[in-house]
């Protein structure tokens, strides 16, 4: 006599259907996070030139120091007496030379902030700002999530490699379980069907050396559950929790 079982069907579409829906949303949130919203914010930057100059500012600079933040500096900038002087400032205050600039504007572009300075016969005039739709908050929300969908998804991982490894046999020589036993028939004591009805499982009491130990065995686990407890009741006499097979 011997039965072996692996994982039941149900379980191993379960747990996979469970990884993929993860793994997918984790990898969505990171696109967003890192890709997505800085595209958009970017494009959203680039709808205020004119049509005919967007293609060629597709590789505009995003300064991370373009924030709401440093606006009133950017404001003490543009006071210097001097068109060079206002430049230098900005381009100290912001790390470099504007985003995008044409005779009529200059452009610093920031992850989800944008600053405009017209100029009037050359030289610069009162800036304007504008918030992109896509915030700071929402794309460190984006993030967040993948890090933590990303963990999960790996966790998920890890008992997905488990549950199609399930891998059970009940043999002459006692029952061994995921790589651990036998454990010999004349160590079995009973069956602890309490929970049976409402969770669907069953602890096999054994010894061990000298101590006593549980075994849980689950029907959503195993695809012959039903066929290990047939076989354990009728060599070992134990009280049977299945439920009485008609006859057909």
């Amino acid at each position: 006599m011997q039965i072996e079982s692996g994982p039941s069907g149900e379980r191993k579409v379960r747990t996979s259907l469970l990884f993929l829906m993860v793994a997918v949303f984790a990898v969505w949130f990171a696109y967003d996070g890192w890709i997505g919203y800085p595209q958009k914010n970017r494009e959203e930057h680039l709808d205020q030139l004119p049509p005919e100059e967007r293609e060629k500012a597709n590789g505009v600079r995003i300064y991370a120091s373009v924030t709401k933040e440093t606006l009133p500096a950017a404001r003490v900038a543009l006071k210097k007496r001097t068109v060079a002087g206002q430049r230098e400032a900005l381009e100290k205050l912001y790390d470099g030379p504007p985003s995008y600039e044409n005779e009529d504007v200059w452009y610093y572009f920031g992850p989800t902030f944008g600053v405009a300075i017209p100029l009037e016969k050359g030289k610069p005039a009162k800036l304007s700002a504008h918030r992109t739709k896509k915030s700071s908050t929402d794309i460190i929300g984006q993030k967040v999530l993948a890090v933590v969908l990303g963990i999960l998804s790996l966790y998920l991982l890890r008992l997905l490699i488990r549950t199609f490894r399930t891998h059970l046999v009940l043999s002459e020589d006692g029952l061994t379980y995921q790589g651990d036993g036998p454990i010999g028939w004349d160590d079995m004591k009973r069956l602890d069907a309490a929970r049976f009805s409402k969770k669907g499982w069953v602890d096999l009491i054994y010894q061990s050396q000298g101590d006593e130990r549980r075994l849980r065995l689950d029907e959503y686990h195993l695809a012959k559950f039903d066929d290990v407890i047939d076989e354990l009741c009728k060599r070992k006499g134990f009280e049977n929790p299945l439920p009485v097979k008609s006859a057909s």
